[in-house]
């Protein structure tokens, strides 16, 4: 039997344009953590092609937010680690140490895959991706390869307890002799000690055995007890021999995999602490977008995200935002972004509700620095990134700008979004248009969203987006006539 990537397959990399505008290497941090991995690093920043395969994802998290399945899942992916690590261990140590390494690594194999079947089996299980490595799994437990190893390990530990053996060390010499029968001291010393067991409680102590850590004498003293105990040693020897290759490949490729759902539950769960919700998103097929209570896991993990919510029935595609300076809007925009980002890897998203297309492709446009040095200006790159954006985009793209086109007068800005946002239209393209051109607002086919003012403070913004008419004056505006630097104050004191 094959194994089956739990992954289902890899997509394809995002541009760097998007990884930057959305803030998504911020994002891949705040999931990985510490764990700077080249192979998980990659997944996050592939986005899926096909909605099936992002289903498939979806469905195996589903089993993992699941407490007993993603417990099970982690303890197998660190005995399998630790089985690697062990096998690590082997290639560096000394000669003698080796077989006693090799059949630790295959002992701790044996009982990770049993224990993980055996546990994982006595759960429902839903996603395609669980059952089939629980079904491919059981072949390998099945087959004749994997019963002689356990067997032939089983017989090898045995021998390997026999080995017992009394070590003298006299200056810079060490004398192994046989164990024999010996004297038992133990009665003697907890004679010897029993003044000080106090109210005789007893805490345990426990013994961290650490394979590996092995010097020159630890091999001299090896050396001469295989001396002693030639027949078990064989048996150790032999069984490396025998069974070279401990991790099946299969087992190798689903430990790795599993860490993309096990990475991204931790994070979940450190947001959701803060009271945040994740939910698993639903693939809309009417054009249809419904999501409610979404927010910027960014300013969650700090516990001031605003949740926001967006919604079409499909016969609008196109959103302008606009309102009051400072008031969310590109917070908004990122949020929404990074949401739909998230769903095309097929990762629950941060959200209460989820209803959205499985967009074929993702698009940004933000503001960049006008570097003096380069022939275009910073309106000529808008106009170009605008061109490309139209030459790519499909009726199921989604578009993010951010004041694009800001740079110039209010009506010629207009005379471009218009241009722009009704060819998108055209091609019933999915966009979010972040301006300070009310009059974008005003067009057919836009659903226009504000940044509304704080209700109790209308000089402070609330951070909540909703839908409405562009306001009659900004926040400029406002600040300004609250200090009375109004042009018809102004015009008034200067006489």
């Amino acid at each position: 039997m094959e194994y089956e990537s739990l992954l289902g397959k890899r997509g394809r990399r995002a541009s760097d344009q998007v990884i930057w505008d959305l803030r998504i290497s911020e994002l891949l941090n705040d999931i990985l953590g510490k764990e700077k991995d080249e192979y998980l690093g990659a997944l996050y920043l592939e986005q899926l092609d096909e909605k099936d395969v992002a289903v498939f994802r979806l469905n195996v998290f589903q089993d993992m937010l699941r407490k007993e399945v993603y417990d099970e899942v982690v303890n197998f992916v660190e005995k399998i680690r630790e089985c690697m690590r062990i096998l690590e261990l082997e290639k560096e140590a000394y000669e003698q140490h080796k077989h006693g390494l090799h059949l630790d690594a295959a002992l701790e194999y044996i009982e990770a895959l049993e224990s993980f079947h055996e546990k994982l089996s006595s759960v429902k299980i839903g996603s395609e991706g669980l059952k089939h490595f629980l079904a491919y799994l059981n072949s390998i437990i099945e087959s004749e390869t994997f019963r002689s190893m356990k067997e032939r390990a089983y017989e090898a530990k045995a021998a390997r307890e026999k080995i017992k053996v009394r070590v003298k060390i006299i200056g810079d010499k060490i004398k192994v002799w046989s164990y024999g029968d010996g004297e038992d001291l133990a009665s003697f010393i907890e004679a010897l000690f029993a003044r000080f067991k106090g109210s005789g409680q007893v805490e345990e102590v426990k013994y961290h055995r650490i394979a590996g850590e092995m010097s020159h004498i630890h091999a001299a003293i090896l050396e001469g007890a295989f001396g002693f105990f030639k027949e078990e040693y064989n048996i150790l020897r032999k069984f490396s021999e025998d069974f070279p290759s401990i991790i099946d490949e299969g087992v190798r490729d689903f430990s790795k995999e599993a860490e993309f759902y096990i990475f991204y539950v931790k994070f979940m769960r450190r947001i959701e602490e803060k009271g945040y919700p994740f939910v698993i998103p639903r693939f809309t097929t009417d054009g249809s977008i419904k999501v409610k209570g979404f927010y910027s896991p960014l300013l969650a993990k700090i516990g001031k995200a605003i949740p926001n919510d967006i919604e079409t029935d499909g016969e609008k595609r196109i959103f302008t935002i606009t309102g009051m300076n400072g008031g969310g809007k590109t917070t908004f925009s990122i949020s929404f972004g990074q949401l739909s980002y998230l769903s095309k890897l097929g990762v629950p998203v941060p959200a209460s509700e989820a209803m959205l297309p499985f967009f074929s492709s993702i698009m940004t446009a933000f503001p960049i620095e006008e570097d003096k040095g380069e022939e275009l200006s910073r309106l000529e790159h808008d106009v170009v990134r605008a061109w490309n954006i139209l030459k790519s985009a499909n009726d199921s793209s989604l578009v993010i700008t951010n004041e694009l086109f800001s740079t110039t007068t209010s009506e010629e800005g207009f005379q471009l979004a218009e241009l722009f946002l009704g060819e998108l239209n055209k091609k019933r393209a999915y966009c979010l248009y972040v301006t300070f051109i009310p009059k974008v607002a005003s067009l057919s086919y836009i659903i226009s969203l504000v940044a509304m003012p704080s209700p109790e403070e209308p000089l402070r913004p609330s951070y909540k987006i909703l839908p409405g008419s562009p306001p009659a004056e900004y926040m400029a505006i406002r600040i300004a006539a609250k200090y009375q630097l109004v042009y018809e104050k102004l015009k008034g004191m200067l006489g």
